[in-house]
């Protein structure tokens, strides 16, 4: 298991590749981005076929075998590999008797029965047609399913291909069992060295970094003990990390735990351990790893700790660290004119670096105080710079400002390619532009925060990657992960909203600073005014106690604990064991568990019951099942119930209104006041049926008329039902016109905003819909959301969801395929990327080829699924009555 500590007080599972994409060694990618190290090895899997087939057999020496680990096994000679590593291939080399050698489909290598050497002057002559390869990306997902086919709960067919291997794994096992600990598996750091040269190859990664070849050899690696590794931004982290995956997978056979909160990052929501209930979240999934297996390796990457002592405990880990930086930064603050080193070797940690020397007007200097246009013109448009402001609209109003005083000349800087971009904006916004990049883009200016689209936010950054854009202003999401390094970072002010700047949050913004492989440096300036570090602490009591109350149900749910010893003892390998006296000085962790305990209890989620020796057993209710099972937060679990046995008693089927406003999520319902006017209209264009639904849930249509006339209502409403009401107007609209512009527009939202609301509604949809399985009072709403859900989750016209579901394709991405005759997956899996490039509109060859990869393996899995069941169908049971 992977995590990423976010600086100071975060905490991801791994890959958090978007956490800390670094473009070290020029075009370094994660192995889950777009250009990912799977994506590119595609790529030149087809390059090396499309090579051997038209040179000699020897020409393609190089070329890939049915998997890495066995080419490197087959291949490599003698004196490139370790004495552990001949010993190891001369053990499995052996020939050995196995019953059932039947063809089957395996990852692993079929080494116990070695090809002989072949004649490469025959190799002309009576041969046969190739066998059909597999790629490393196959190998790879099949060993992620053939682990995940050791559950207990396994289909007949897996079963059987399960007996098949076991003498044979076994054998091997126990070559590999009979080697050191000490010794390696492989030439590269425990990887076959072919696993180097396709780095060398796909990344252009010629050696490691002399840390990463450090952290890699660590006693704490080599024995999998828990480990935390701390450097700053940009230095390599993610590389070790996938060196490591690999490892797993290739060689012990085992999987990695990976959780990418890319969701999470484009809303807004900083991902960390010491942030609320989503901190409480990961602290809770750790520590129920560390109670249930000791064997599992965790092993945490942050760029700054500031309490690593507390993780190390919590964690049972021990602790990397080093400062390399493959591109120096240096770090400055702004005071007025003058602008200082930051230089911890001073008294005052500043030192006087120089004056700002820039001619401003006095409407210039009324309009910008801080000198943000002199500190930006300094590096664009030759070089790149990102402003970080405190909030969403001090983004756009910034770019535009900045745009009002920049020369004319900026407007022919790749003015073709910023024409292009703008055209991309608006076919994505289904022909509308937001005014806003509409005026800031021709000068190579952009905004960049949540009240994006996803799409608008994707064309920005690889606009901003390529050299398009030139700067851009943004909010701190930015910092958390996403990949767009620049020359200059300026923080207009230590402020994030209204909170003062974390030093975690202060590190992420200033490690964008340079580009490795572009400048020999990076700067980040902090402007601060003549009037102008937190800790990594457990959030298990954040909201109440929120946190705390879901890890008691969870593992109760589970059944890891029963009893209430049990639990205490769990607690006790908390990160809130380890720091009890910080965050909790009046109440011991044994008071705050036994009332948990009891809380839940209150809620009917647990009860007591007594076993055969009369001892008190804790077990979960049928709705604490549904409530874990569902993940729905405590807070909602008993109002959900309520509103969903409610809505039996008249639920509308001739719409889907009634079921938008079930699965409308509680968590956002004070995150938007209705416009009372837009209410009414909204209200009264509903149908008879749906404004009966709306005043049978709590919303009469007096109320919101008079609302919309600012006449005062003495009859008292739900506020809570009548803000849900809304949220669920807009989704309903959403659904029927699947235009985000327009429906935004309407109800006079942010596109963001909607777009998070939507993605919310479909994630609650599935909680809902899990919810409700395990409650057969609920049995009707099974198929209803099942359907709903889907169509919440893509929003689009019908015939588009299939499209949609392949990797890359968005709404307007899936109209342009429709359109050109691609309508199923069956057209993209078997289309031509080569035609597809040249008749889908900004389309690049590697998009197409990730589209037409993503689109087989969809095709694939479907496939499979369903083969599986026919062979299930056709299997001869195993218990039929006999004689």
């Amino acid at each position: 298991m992977y995590v990423d500590f976010k600086h100071d007080n975060s905490v991801s599972f791994l890959i958090q590749c978007c956490s800390d994409n670094e473009d070290l060694f020029e075009g370094y990618d994660s192995i889950v981005g777009d250009s990912s190290f799977l994506a590119k090895l595609e790529d030149v899997e087809l390059q090396m076929r499309q090579c051997h087939d038209q040179q000699t057999p020897n020409a393609c020496e190089d070329d890939l075998s049915d998997s890495v680990l066995a080419e490197d096994f087959r291949d490599s000679p003698p004196t490139a590999l370790p004495s552990s590593q001949l010993e190891f291939q001369k053990a499995v080399m052996t020939p050995h008797k196995s019953p059932s050698r039947g063809a089957h489909n395996t990852s692993t290598p079929d080494l116990m029965n070695p090809r002989p050497a072949v004649n490469h002057a025959d190799l002309n002559v009576n041969k046969p047609p190739p066998k059909a390869r597999r790629s490393m990306k196959d190998h790879l997902k099949k060993v992620l399913i053939d682990n995940a086919a050791t559950s207990s709960t396994v289909s007949k067919t897996v079963q059987q291909k399960e007996a098949v291997m076991t003498e044979e794994m076994s054998f091997a096992m126990q070559a590999m069992e009979s080697i050191s600990a000490e010794q390696d598996l492989g030439p590269f750091f425990g990887l076959p060295s072919k696993v180097k040269v396709l780095i060398l190859r796909l990344k252009g990664i010629q050696d490691l970094y002399e840390w990463q070849k450090t952290c890699l050899s660590l006693d704490s690696v080599q024995q999998r003990r828990n480990l935390i590794y701390s450097l700053p931004t940009s230095g390599g982290k993610t590389l070790v990390a996938e060196i490591l995956i690999f490892k797993e997978l290739l060689c012990r056979k085992k999987d990695a735990l990976l959780i990418l909160p890319y969701i999470s990052l484009v809303q807004e929501k900083l991902h960390m351990l010491g942030d609320g209930s989503r901190g409480a979240i990961l602290e809770m999934t750790l520590s129920k790893i560390l109670y249930m297996s000791k064997s599992t390796q965790i092993i945490g990457m942050s760029a700054t700790l500031g309490n690593v002592g507390d993780l190390q405990t919590f964690l049972n880990a021990e602790n990397y660290t080093n400062d390399f930086r493959p591109v120096e930064l240096k770090e400055y603050v702004k005071i007025k004119d003058s602008i200082y080193e930051v230089d911890p070797r001073e008294e005052t940690c500043f030192s006087f670096s120089r004056l700002l020397d820039f001619k401003y007007s006095s409407g210039m200097q009324k309009m910008d105080p801080d000198h943000i246009i002199a500190l930006a013109t300094e590096v664009i448009p030759q070089q790149s710079c990102l402003i970080f402001c405190a909030t969403k609209k001090n983004c756009e109003n910034l770019a535009g400002m900045i745009c009002k005083y920049l020369n004319k000349v900026f407007l022919k800087h790749k003015e073709a390619e910023k024409a292009t971009l703008l055209g991309e904006l608006k076919s994505s916004g289904n022909g509308s532009l937001c005014p806003v990049l509409k005026k800031t883009v021709p000068f190579g200016l952009a905004y960049h925060h949540s009240g994006l689209t996803s799409d608008e936010r994707k064309l920005v950054e690889e606009a901003y990657s390529s050299g398009v854009l030139c700067l851009l202003t943004c909010t701190s999401t930015l910092a958390a992960g996403i990949n767009l390094p620049a020359r200059r970072v300026i923080l207009r002010s230590p402020y994030v909203a209204t909170e003062f700047l974390k030093r975690s949050q202060y590190k992420q913004m200033v490690g964008r600073a340079g580009r490795a492989g572009i400048d020999a440096m990076g700067e980040s300036i902090l402007i601060l005014q003549d009037k102008d570090i937190n800790m990594c602490y457990s959030n298990l009591l954040h909201d109440g106690g929120r946190g705390l109350f879901s890890l008691v149900l969870s593992f109760i749910g589970l059944k890891i604990t029963t009893t209430v010893e049990q639990v205490r003892d769990f607690m006790k390998g908390t990160l809130l064991s380890v720091q009890e006296a910080q965050v909790s000085p009046e109440r011991s962790l044994w008071d705050l568990t036994v009332e948990s305990i009891d809380t839940l209890k209150q809620k009917s989620l647990i009860e007591v019951s007594a076993d055969v020796n009369n001892q008190s057993i804790l077990q979960i209710t049928r709705l604490g099942r549904a409530t874990f099972k569902g993940s729905i937060d405590l807070s909602y679990c008993d109002l959900l119930y309520r509103d969903l046995s409610k809505g039996l008693e008249g639920l509308l089927l001739n719409s889907f209104l009634h079921l938008v406003y079930l699965v409308t999520p509680y968590d956002m319902v004070n995150q938007c006041k209705p416009d009372w006017m837009i209410y009414f209209r909204q209200f009264t264009n509903l149908s008879a049926a749906e404004q009966k639904m709306a005043t049978a849930v709590g919303v009469p249509e007096s109320f919101v008329a008079r609302k919309a006339a600012g006449q005062s209502v003495r009859k008292s409403v739900d506020i809570v039902v009548v803000n849900r009401l809304y949220l669920a107007l807009v989704l309903y609209s959403l659904l029927k016109e699947t235009n985000l512009w327009d429906v935004s527009d309407r109800f006079q939202l942010t596109r963001g905003f909607v777009q998070t609301l939507l993605s919310s509604a479909s994630a609650f949809g599935s909680s809902v819909l899990h919810f409700t399985e395990e409650l057969e009072e609920f049995w009707a709403y099974k198929a209803l959301l099942s359907e709903l859900t889907r169509r919440l989750t893509y929003c689009v016209q019908a015939e588009l969801i299939p499209l949609m579901e392949v990797a890359g394709v968005m709404e307007h991405r899936a109209k342009q395929l429709y359109n050109a005759g691609y309508k199923t997956l069956a057209h993209l899996a078997n289309a031509d990327p080569q035609i597809l490039v040249q008749t889908i509109e900004n389309l690049f060859k590697r998009q197409a080829n990730q589209i037409i990869a993503s689109a087989k393996m969809l095709i694939k899995e479907k496939a499979e699924a369903l083969q599986e069941e026919v062979d299930d169908l056709l299997m001869l049971p195993s218990d039929i009555p006999s004689l």
